[in-house]
């Protein structure tokens, strides 16, 4: 009878297996900084394109006709009442303003009010401030609660910023929303001089 062959069993030897660890840890460290770096600015994106949308939906409403319309912070993350000039990052309401007065210190949505829209408290860590002036000069820049469009399409800022800051990653990777005299809203420009976007008074701007 003859005798079986015998096969070899065939795998990785240790060095082999040391070098493809080795490998994989290289390709991971270099991908997952990536990889969050990318989810980051994702994220920013999102929320700038949230806001200007609310901005734009209470430009658009308010030229309809029906009233002034406002976007003013949450008071607290699950509030449908306006809060100050620090609670941007509760997220924010747009509504039909029919009861307001010029220059009041913080918006609030009450008698025959109605609210148009609610968008959720920000997430990630990111945080949001507003500057504006009634004066389109930058001796009178102050941090405000509120953005109210008239029915004329205008803003009750001549000039203003809304500036979301990238807490981890700082200045560069942060985004300003420009509101000009007539309203409209732009993007903060970024220059070779400054890597850092710009806010409506031309002044780029500091995040952590």
């Amino acid at each position: 009878m003859p005798l079986m062959e015998r096969k070899s069993a065939k795998g990785f030897s240790l060095l082999e297996l040391l070098i493809t660890v080795a490998i994989a840890g290289i390709l991971l460290g270099i991908g997952v900084p990536g990889f969050g770096n990318l989810i980051k600015e994702s994220r920013i994106s999102s929320q700038y394109n949230s806001l200007v949308g609310s901005l734009y939906q209470a430009r658009s409403e308010a030229i309809k006709g029906a009233a002034d319309v406002t976007v003013c912070p949450k008071s607290s993350p699950g509030a449908n009442s306006c809060g100050g000039a620090n609670d941007w990052e509760n997220g924010w309401i747009v509504f039909l303003d029919r009861n307001n007065s010029a220059n009041e210190a913080n918006a609030a949505i009450n008698g025959s009010d109605e609210i148009i829209s609610v968008k959720p408290q920000l997430k990630g860590g990111n945080t949001i401030s507003a500057i504006g002036s009634t004066t389109n000069t930058v001796t009178n820049v102050q941090t405000v609660s509120y953005v109210r469009y008239l029915q004329n399409g205008a803003s009750s800022l001549s000039t203003g910023s809304i500036i979301i800051c990238d807490e981890t990653r700082g200045s560069a990777d942060s985004r300003a929303l420009n509101i000009v005299q007539t309203g409209d809203i732009r993007r903060g420009a970024i220059t070779s001089a400054n890597p850092a976007p710009l806010d409506a008074f031309n002044r780029p701007i500091v995040c952590p």
